[in-house]
């Protein structure tokens, strides 16, 4: 379980360090700039994060997940209020409105939120994938509790994102994040687990018209392992289901390569050049692929520079997750 956690921690900033250069991307031109990237890399010359973000370096996706294990670690919980301070710190110590990676609804929310309004009500506007993208501090907050996490994925979502679209791909994420770490969990029972998630995630936000995020799992499942190789999956995907940054797309697509038979870091690197929103696929799929597998499928050299380079210790972050879990069990 250490190992599956710190591969979880490891997963995240991995996929988004390496989907970072190629964000919002088509695959044409991902393909001409860089070829195929598989290591590690700077943005483009003419990539809009090229004057901000150097090779290595994590954007919201990483940073929010320990923005929030950071609050859960002080307070011992998570809930609306505490994700909002965990948020509203992360917006000033980043500066990041004066940033390239901060989404749409996240920011909104956040003006929102500084100007000192409910929690509750701040993100009932927002349908993108922020939500989902953060869930994992939630998993290993609940970790054995399927529905504890979900009914914590849905407080956590609030202040940002608390429409029912994004409530879902939350809780659809979350609940297969708890399904992956389990021993006996196989990919089947983590797609299943998603596709719970997501059907349990409507009944909670701001009711929003929006496609059924369990049959586009299923969907785009079905499309991803029928593909004869994992470069015809990526186009198929890519084509039908979407890469934008829509909790209907991200979701089925993150599932979609997770139930793949290549190795993890072969995922992990077709995640990083499928185009579109990249950073938080790539990252949601090494969330899931670490908790699934571990730590060892993924290169110690390739993690241990992005911890340098970002000033972060995810074997610290994995260790303190592990001694809350521990004295649990003492007190159980």
């Amino acid at each position: 379980m250490k190992q599956k956690i710190l591969g979880s921690l490891v997963g995240v900033a991995l996929g988004d360090a390496l989907g970072m250069p190629t964000e919002f991307m088509t695959q044409q031109a991902i393909s001409e700039k860089y070829g195929v990237v598989r290591e590690l890399c700077a943005p483009h010359q003419e990539h809009y994060h090229h004057h901000y973000l150097t090779r290595a370096q994590i954007t919201d996706d990483t940073e929010q997940t320990l923005a929030l294990l950071d609050a859960f670690f002080r307070h011992g919980k998570l809930n609306a209020d505490v994700a909002a301070e965990a948020l509203v710190t992360w917006a000033k110590e980043k500066d990041v409105f004066n940033s390239t990676y901060l989404g749409p609804s996240s920011k909104k929310a956040l003006q929102r939120l500084m100007s000192g309004e409910d929690p509750q009500e701040t993100g009932f506007f927002g349908t993108t994938i922020g939500g989902a993208m953060r869930m994992l501090p939630v998993a290993l907050t609940c970790l054995g509790d399927l529905e504890q996490a979900i009914e914590t994925a849905v407080e956590v979502s609030m202040p940002t994102h608390g429409t029912s679209l994004a409530i879902s791909g939350a809780t659809s994420m979350a609940a297969a994040l708890v399904e992956s770490f389990a021993v006996v969990a196989d990919q089947e029972s983590v797609i299943s687990a998603a596709c719970h998630g997501a059907e349990r995630g409507l009944a909670y936000g701001y009711p929003y018209p929006a496609p059924s995020i369990a049959k586009r799992i299923r969907w785009a499942v079905n499309l991803s392992v029928s593909a004869p190789d994992l470069q015809s999956a990526l186009s198929e995907l890519y084509d039908y289901v979407g890469v934008d940054m829509v909790p209907h797309e991200i979701v089925p697509v993150v599932m979609a390569l997770f139930a793949r038979p290549e190795e993890p870091m072969e995922l992990l690197i077709g995640a990083a050049n499928i185009g579109g929103d990249t950073d938080t696929i790539a990252s949601m799929l090494g969330a899931l692929l670490g908790a699934h597998y571990g730590v060892d499928v993924f290169p110690v050299a390739m993690w241990k520079e992005i911890e340098t380079v970002n000033k972060i210790d995810l074997e610290k972050y994995a260790a303190q997750v592990w001694q809350r879990i521990e004295d649990r069990r003492a007190c159980s």
